[in-house]
């Protein structure tokens, strides 16, 4: 069921309807549909916290990567709530011709799409800073990224 359950792509009730975050990660992975898998392996920073009075850590950076037709989709998540996380991407055997970054995140953690605020959580599409072999980018805080890069 796609509609008014937990994790659910779209919330309706009688004439209302929205779509929800989740719909918008569903459709930045869609990049990877029909796409070749890409060994990709991620290095960050463990993102450090309490739970039950003992220390706990999480993966700072996670994703992955497809191949298709010369264009290279990357999605990554930071799951850090409320810290930044620069990192330089390397593209081995290829070279970055063009490059464009699609970000799901919002100032608050809590933030969600409801009736009232249809748009509250939205992707966000920008040009990348890539180019060559290798490139920095900065993934905001408690967000989901893809990047699709046009490799020559």
């Amino acid at each position: 069921q796609l509609v008014n359950t937990i994790h659910s792509l779209f919330v309706a009730h009688e004439h209302r309807f929205t779509v929800t975050p989740n719909f918008h990660v569903f459709d930045m992975y869609a990049a990877h549909q029909g796409a070749t898998a890409v060994r990709t392996t991620f290095a960050a920073p463990a993102i450090a916290f309490d739970r039950d009075g003992r220390a706990q850590s999480l993966w700072g950076l996670n994703g992955s990567a497809s191949l298709r037709d010369r264009r290279l989709a990357v999605t990554v998540v930071n799951p850090h709530a409320a810290a930044a996380c620069e990192s330089t991407i390397a593209v081995r055997g290829a070279t970055v011709r063009e490059a464009r970054a699609t970000m799901l995140t919002a100032d608050d953690i809590h933030a969600h799409n409801s009736f009232d605020r249809p748009a509250a959580v939205t992707p966000v599409d920008t040009p990348a800073a890539a180019r060559g072999t290798s490139f920095v980018h900065t993934f905001p805080p408690a967000s989901v990224t893809r990047l699709l890069l046009t490799l020559e």
